[in-house]
């Protein structure tokens, strides 16, 4: 072994804690495309981490290389202190719901969870009440007789998250299990999925591309991009402090321009003044920059406010209702930006109604204009009612 793979051997990092994960320096190519560059990442015992970014980020290969589904061409991965370089899927303290469920059709519902136990030569009675336990735990018990067939896409997803509990794995993995249920189904799926978790204590590492879904349900989220983590924290602090203009932009919706700093902030292109509160972002003075601002930072103000700083003057151009949120399309200059405000909150604005933007310095990002590529580039917002 080299001198990492004993460390992790040793018991270092999270100490082997059962349901604790640690990634050191892993690599996994596909011929000369690097899919996961360099990895490292630890998860406690009991968390709920997600695995979030773009497709083509690694987090998949990451899961399968956790699985036991690949193995990767460098470094070294523990599971509950377990060293499992070339052990195979069923010897591991893991399970894994996939986004097909893969249940077995001609099973029912309590075959199809006691099928693993089955095969691992577990007595008849030792089945029936672990199944029993498995099924209540998902709210299946009433439906065990079913078969796939007879089920909705919810009830088949609880019966696989069943299924994978059964055997009762330190560590349960989950690849885009919501991805196929319709928006309210998945959005109830999440509730259910994060309380059981709660009640349960396990480890579960769930990956997505949905930002939505690893806000709503991760202790931590790991978000990657072209193979390697760009920022692991809580939800609240990737949302509040991005640590890159990639996550800025992936994580909710940014405006974003280009400028240059002038030491308390930046002064974009377009001749607008940003000034800056948080100096950990801040770029060099004479510095090209990038900043940000989220759209529900911006208070549109009807009558101009008096001041060159943190401002910009525009026109309504659209107004799209969304419930409790009206969202503002703003023209600047020759370009759009988007608004979001609470109804409650909102003026009385109409299309081509002239308007002042305005922000507080805390609400500014910035970054080096050398991450601009690393922006994902959505569709520029469209004027209309």
């Amino acid at each position: 072994m080299t001198d990492a793979s004993t460390a992790i051997a040793a018991g270092e990092g999270l100490g082997g804690q059962r349901g604790s994960v640690e990634l050191q320096d892993v690599t996994k190519r596909f011929g000369t495309m690097v899919a996961v560059d360099g990895l490292n990442l630890e998860v406690k015992p009991g968390e709920f981490l997600s695995l979030l970014g773009p497709s083509g980020c690694g987090k998949t290969t990451t899961l399968r290389m956790l699985a036991g589904f690949e193995q990767p061409d460098e470094g070294f991965i523990r599971i509950s202190g377990q060293y499992v370089q070339g052990i195979p899927p069923y010897k591991r303290d893991v399970n894994t719901v996939f986004q097909a469920y893969a249940l077995f059709p001609h099973m029912t519902v309590a075959e199809n969870v006691a099928y693993g136990l089955r095969q691992k030569g577990v007595n008849k009675t030792d089945i029936a009440t672990r199944v029993a336990e498995a099924l209540d735990m998902v709210k299946m018990s009433k439906l065990a007789e079913r078969k796939p067939r007879q089920m909705s896409g919810g009830q088949q997803q609880r019966v696989a998250v069943a299924r994978a509990l059964v055997n009762r794995p330190s560590v349960l993995l989950l690849d885009e299990p919501l991805g196929a249920l319709d928006r309210k189904l998945r959005e109830e799926m999440q509730i259910e999925l994060k309380l059981l978790q709660s009640q349960l204590g396990i480890t579960f590492i769930f990956v997505t591309h949905d930002q939505e879904e690893a806000m709503s349900m991760s202790d931590r989220i790991a978000i990657m991009l072209e193979g390697h983590v760009e920022q692991l924290a809580d939800p609240e602090t990737v949302y509040e402090r991005p640590s890159s203009a990639f996550v800025a932009g992936f994580i909710g919706r940014n405006n974003f321009w280009t400028g240059r700093s002038n030491g308390e902030g930046a002064v974009a292109d377009d001749g607008t003044v940003f000034k800056v509160s948080k100096p950990e972002e801040t770029v060099a003075a004479g510095d090209e920059a990038l900043v940000a601002i989220r759209p529900e930072s911006i208070v549109l103000q009807p009558q101009d406010p008096g001041t060159t700083v943190n401002v910009m003057p525009g026109e309504v151009a659209g107004v799209s209702h969304f419930g409790d949120t009206l969202q503002y399309v703003v023209r600047i200059k020759s370009r759009n930006i988007v608004v979001l405000t609470p109804r409650a909150q909102a003026a009385r604005l109409h299309m081509g109604d002239p308007v002042w933007c305005t922000w507080s310095a805390d609400d500014v990002y910035m970054f080096s204009a050398a991450q601009a590529d690393l922006v994902l580039k959505e569709p520029a917002a469209e004027a209309g009612e």
